[in-house]
C-alpha cells in the first residue's frame, strides 16, 4: 500500500477524458501495509509465547491459529510468506537492490524470536501451518529415522531458492508453492495438484509441508538450536509414562537413554570414528554431484536458454524473434549465458558442500550420547509449539498453581 503511493506521487494518473482510475477493493476493505503486518506478526509471536509457554493450552494455541489463518491467510492474502521473503531477502543481498524496512522486519522478526524462545512463528504467525494444524484426522508419527530423512527435502529446497535467486533466474519454485492457489486463488492446473496432494497428506501427517518442504523452517530451526528459553513437557517432576512422546507427531521428544553397557560405548565410539573419518569423502562427494547437477538449471536461465535457441534454430519462436528485432549484440547474450553457467556452477558446487556438513551434522547428532537423564524432553528444533504434549501429560491436570521450577 505505501509503494502504491509513492508510485502514484512519481507518476500521477494520466489525465485523459475517459481515463478511469482502478477501483481498489481489497484495499478500501483493509488497510494493507507492510509495517501494519509487521505489527501484527509481533503481536502474534507474543501471542504464541504467552499461549505456549504460560498458559500451556493446547486450546489456547488452536484458536490462535484459527485467528492467524484469518487474519496472515486471507485478510492480508499470505503475508509474510515463509518461501517468498526468503527469495526476497536472497534477492535483495544478491542484487544489491534496495529493501524495505518492513520486508526486513518480516523476515528477521521470527528468526529472532526463534533465537529466544523457540519456533514460535509455527505456533500462530503462519498461515500454512496454521491450516494444517487446524486439518482434522488422526496424525501418524513416521519413524524418527524416516522423519529425519525427509525433513532433508526443506534443506534442499533452501538451497536451490538461493541458487536461483542469485542466478538471476527468478522464483520458479513459487509455482510450487501452496500459497498461490490456497491464499491467493491462483490456479496453475499443473501444480494445483501438488496442493492437494499435501492437504491430503495432512490429513495423516502432521504438518508435511512445514516440515519437509519449507525453506523458512530451515532457517528457524537452526535459530532455535541456539533459543534462549527451551520448552519442557511438565512443570513436576517427569514419572515417564511415555504419552507425551505417543502424542507427539514431529517426532520433538527426546526419550531418555538408559545405561549404555561397555559394548554399547565401544560401537558408538566406533560410529562416530566411521563418521568423522568420512568427512573429506562426504563433503567431497556432494559437492562432486551439486557440480554434475548444474545443467539441470541451465534451461530455466533466460540468458543460457535463449542461447541455446538461437544455436538450435529448429522452430522460429517468439523469444527467438523478439531478440533478433532488438538488435541486441550476440557476443552481450553469451557473456550473460557464461556468467549464469558460472554462477549456477559455484552455487550448485556450494549447495552440494553445505547439504553434505547438513548430513553428516544429523548422523554426528544422532550417534553421539546425551547426558543421562530420567525425563523426556522437547527438541526444541523440531517442536512446532502445537501443544499437544501438554494435553497428553497426566501433570498438566489439572495445572499446578505453583511457578514452573523448570527453565
Amino acid at each position: 500500500m505505501t509503494t502504491f503511493f509513492l508510485a502514484q506521487a512519481r507518476f500521477p494518473a494520466p489525465e485523459f477524458e475517459t481515463y478511469r482510475l482502478p477501483e481498489l477493493v481489497m484495499e478500501e476493505a483493509v488497510f494493507d501495509s507492510s509495517l501494519l503486518r509487521a505489527g501484527l506478526l509481533l503481536l502474534f509471536l507474543f501471542g504464541s509465547g504467552y499461549c505456549f509457554y504460560r498458559r500451556r493450552s493446547r486450546k489456547a494455541l488452536l484458536l490462535l491459529h484459527l485467528l492467524g489463518l484469518a487474519v496472515f491467510g486471507f485478510l492480508l492474502h499470505a503475508c509474510p510468506c515463509p518461501v517468498g521473503i526468503v527469495q526476497n531477502i536472497a534477492e535483495a543481498a544478491a542484487t544489491g537492490a534496495p529493501l524495505p524496512l518492513a520486508y526486513l522486519l518480516l523476515f528477521t522478526l521470527p528468526l529472532l524470536c526463534a533465537l529466544f524462545c523457540g519456533r514460535l512463528f509455527c505456533a500462530g504467525a503462519c498461515p500454512l501451518g496454521a491450516l494444517q494444524e487446524l486439518m482434522p484426522g488422526k496424525k501418524f508419527r513416521l519413524p524418527p529415522a524416516l522423519d529425519r530423512f525427509f525433513r532433508l527435502g526443506a534443506v534442499l529446497v533452501l538451497l536451490l531458492v538461493l541458487v536461483c535467486t542469485v542466478a538471476g533466474i527468478g522464483f520458479p519454485l513459487c509455482r510450487l508453492d501452496p500459497y498461490l492457489p490456497i491464499f491467493l486463488r491462483s490456479f496453475n492446473h499443473p501444480y494445483l495438484w501438488l496442493t492437494v496432494v499435501f492437504l491430503l497428506l495432512g490429513l495423516l501427517l502432521s504438518r508435511p509441508f512445514c516440515r519437509y518442504i519449507c525453506p523458512y523452517g530451515v532457517l528457524l530451526r537452526l535459530f532455535s538450536l541456539l533459543a534462549w528459553k527451551k520448552p519442557v513437557i511438565t512443570t513436576h517432576d517427569c514419572i515417564n509414562c511415555r504419552l507425551c512422546q505417543q502424542s507427539c507427531p514431529n517426532n520433538a521428544i527426546i526419550a531418555p537413554e538408559s545405561a549404555a553397557s561397555p559394548a554399547q560405548r565401544k560401537r558408538g565410539l566406533r560410529r562416530l570414528e566411521l563418521l568423522l573419518a568420512s568427512i573429506p569423502l562426504a563433503l567431497a562427494l556432494g559437492g562432486f554431484l551439486g557440480y554434475a547437477a548444474a545443467p539441470l538449471l541451465y534451461p530455466l536461465h533466460r540468458a543460457i536458454s535463449l542461447e541455446q535457441k538461437l544455436q538450435q534454430r529448429a522452430e522460429p519462436e517468439l523469444a527467438v524473434e523478439a531478440f533478433e528485432k532488438s538488435q541486441q549484440p550476440v557476443t552481450e547474450l553469451s557473456a550473460a549465458a557464461d556468467r549464469g553457467r558460472r554462477v549456477i556452477r559455484t552455487g550448485l558446487t556450494l549447495s552440494g558442500l553445505l547439504f553434505a556438513a547438513w548430513v553428516l551434522a544429523e548422523l554426528l547428532a544422532q550417534a553421539r550420547r546425551r547426558p543421562e537423564e530420567d525425563i523426556h524432553c522437547i527438541d526444541q528444533t523440531l517442536c512446532l509449539c502445537c501443544g499437544r504434549c501438554y494435553q497428553a501429560c497426566p501433570l498438566e491436570k489439572p495445572r499446578p498453581s505453583q511457578p514452573d521450577r523448570r527453565t
